[in-house]
């Protein structure tokens, strides 16, 4: 992997680099992951190259490169030694050690090219010099190899023998590597792998634990098993490899439910499945037992470990083998028994995960004419009502969704509005294919009463100047939010009925809703109103509506200057009470924006007076001092 050059204005970049960006560019498992591995102090010698990116060592299963940098297009990537080798969770630590350093105004050594950490990188350059620790396997240096041959060479077969005997009483690796070669070219495998299955099985024995805080923890060592499973492969037994497949999956999930950590173990296990690829496609199978291998194997899978299998089954693969593998799915689907003991959530969602492979196995096999059959005896019997109406308006039958919607409907009881949330949305989006804007601002309307938003009122006004009636509907919506009483109870209310059932009035609700109000009158730009409804706030209403201050002082500085400092003042101070130097910077902020609003009106005495009282009161909080200077 060649390093790329980045941006000089990616040194900046990296404090600009907010969570949620960080959350896109990995994901927010492996975000979180990485976050954790920065708070327990796996990132060490962190530097900083002269374009600006970041390399460093990560302490992880093993010690791993980093280097984080800029794309010409603004975006971040990265080059990793680990097995993941980009966008990994060491990279996420490397980034977030960089900006609580540069936080604390810490120092950050400058790195040069001729780091090692960047040859380690370079999946070009040959290693000619030095040896390298590559996930399972050491790489060993042109030279180191060199220097070995001629010394073996130089010996007798006596000596070589008398030098392996050795080596195998001082690592019993060596040892069992050995007998594993010799059990596997005499042909008999048999032993190897049962002793494999036995050793796949007792790693459910200790299970993976993390203590970030502490930097403690142990995460289960696959790296043997996958050795072996590599050793098979190889030597061309295939098969054997294969059957070993569930051996992992059942291992593999206890191990993980034992487990406490943030997947580490997991990625152990899953390492070893994504060799299950490779014997699928090098086993003696037929392609569609192939597929139904995976398939059933996936259907074990909880935890997301048999991922590495979508890429034999993303394969391109002959469409008699998918319909061979449809039948015998739907044979089973015929015979379905439940896990026993199990819930109705439970027996429903093992049952729709059969039948969503169904649905893929009759895809590929070009029976497309079968799936909404399936989808409309499966949507009564487990409620699956939402995947079936997405087939019917995917092939643009909106009469036939329409009338399943309303069936989902009212068969869909308290314990599932997340089906009949997800049923309502579907007719919406019918409503508006065929652009039936009254219907869509009525249905939007009843779905703002069910979980009053400002992004539910904005949607309701986009769609109602689509249907010309946004000044009615717009009152209506605010009287709901200051009495509780329904917009299609007024006498000029003017949409039409959607032919579902309206949503009820909520007795726990207490009206007015000030933090929806307040939020409406901030949207619209109305400090007035925006006053009107914060000057009814207690402290109950405060934690009841989730009122955001420093967002009403944004919305009312112009209009009431004097009322947005006293905010941020108020909040400022509540931050400094906290006595934390986090919360001392979080104070700092309200009241630059005080600050701000004060000079525009020319009252700087004022203002000094103000940072006067502050150090004079809290002159002990040293730190709060150091941040006040600033102000100077």
């Amino acid at each position: 992997m060649s390093s790329k050059k980045t941006p000089k204005k990616a040194v900046d970049q990296w404090i600009e680099l907010a969570g949620a960006d960080i959350d896109d560019w990995t994901g927010e498992r492996i975000a979180d992951r990485g976050r954790a591995y920065q708070r327990a102090g796996h990132v060490q010698e962190l530097g900083q190259l002269a374009d600006g990116s970041l390399i460093a060592w990560v302490e992880g299963t093993e010690r791993y490169a980093t280097h984080v940098f800029f794309e010409d297009d603004g975006f971040p990537a990265s080059f990793c030694t680990c097995p993941y080798e980009e966008e990994c969770k060491h990279a996420v630590a490397t980034v977030i050690e960089y900006q609580k350093r540069l936080q604390k105004h810490q120092h950050i050594p400058r790195a040069g090219t001729d780091d090692i950490r960047l040859r380690l990188l370079e999946e070009d350059e040959e290693p000619d010099s030095e040896d390298v620790q590559e996930g399972d396997a050491f790489i060993m240096a042109e030279d180191t190899r060199k220097d070995i041959e001629r010394f073996l060479k130089g010996r007798t077969k006596a000596q070589l023998v008398d030098l392996v005997i050795e080596l195998c009483t001082q690592f019993p690796q060596v040892a069992k590597a050995i007998i594993d070669r010799r059990q596997l070219a005499s042909g008999n495998i048999r032993s190897l792998v049962e002793r494999l299955r036995k050793e796949i099985r007792s790693m459910a024995d200790r299970p993976g634990w993390q203590n970030y805080w502490n930097n403690e923890g142990f995460t289960p060592d696959f790296s043997g098993i996958r050795r072996k499973l590599v050793t098979l492969l190889e030597a061309g037994h295939a098969d054997a490899a294969l059957s070993l497949g569930r051996d992992l999956v059942a291992a593999g999930t206890e191990l993980i439910e034992s487990s406490d950590d943030e997947g580490e173990t997991a990625e152990e296990v899953t390492r070893c499945m994504s060799l299950m690829t490779e014997a699928l496609e090098k086993s003696s199978l037929q392609d569609a037992d192939k597929l139904d291998w995976a398939i059933a194997t996936m259907r074990e899978d909880n935890y997301r470990i048999c991922e590495p299998l979508m890429a034999f089954l993303d394969r391109r693969h002959s469409r008699s083998a998918w319909s061979t593998v449809a039948d015998r799915l739907l044979k089973t689907l015929k015979t379905f028994k439940p896990p026993r003991g199990a819930d109705t959530f439970t027996r429903h969602f093992e049952r729709n995960r059969l039948s969503d492979w169904i649905i893929h196995a009759l895809e590929n096999a070009g029976r497309h004419e079968e799936i909404v059959p399936l989808c409309e005896v499966e949507a009564r019997r487990t409620g699956s009502y939402e995947r079936l109406v997405d087939r019917l308006i995917q092939g643009k039958r909106y009469q036939d969704a329409e009338a399943w919607i309303a069936e989902g409907l009212e068969a869909t009881d308290e314990t599932r509005q997340g089906t009949a949330i997800g049923l309502r949305n579907r007719l919406l989006e019918i409503r508006r294919r065929e652009r039936d804007w009254p219907a869509v601002a009525a249905m939007q309307v009843e779905d703002f009463v069910r979980r009053p938003a400002l992004q539910g009122f904005t949607e309701c006004r986009k769609s109602s100047e689509k249907a010309k009636v946004w000044p009615e509907v717009r009152q209506s919506l605010l009287d709901y939010l200051e009495t509780g009483r329904m917009p299609w109870l007024r006498e000029d209310w003017p949409l039409q009925e959607t032919g579902i059932e309206k949503p009820k009035s909520a007795p726990r609700r207490q009206f007015p809703m000030l933090g929806d109000l307040i939020d409406v009158g901030i949207e619209e730009e109305n400090p007035e109103a925006v006053l009107k409804w914060y000057d009814r706030r207690s402290e109950k209403a405060h934690f009841r509506y989730g009122i955001d201050d420093n967002a009403v002082a944004e919305a009312v500085q112009t209009h009431a200057p004097e009322r947005s400092v006293a905010i941020w003042q108020a909040l400022a101070e509540r931050q400094i009470a906290m006595v934390k130097p986090r919360a001392y910077q979080t104070a700092a902020g309200y009241l630059r924006k005080a600050e701000r609003v004060i000079k525009r009106s020319k009252r700087d005495a004022e203002w000094r007076q103000y940072l006067q009282t502050i150090r004079q009161q809290h002159f002990r909080k040293r730190r709060l001092i150091e941040i006040l200077e600033e102000f100077d």
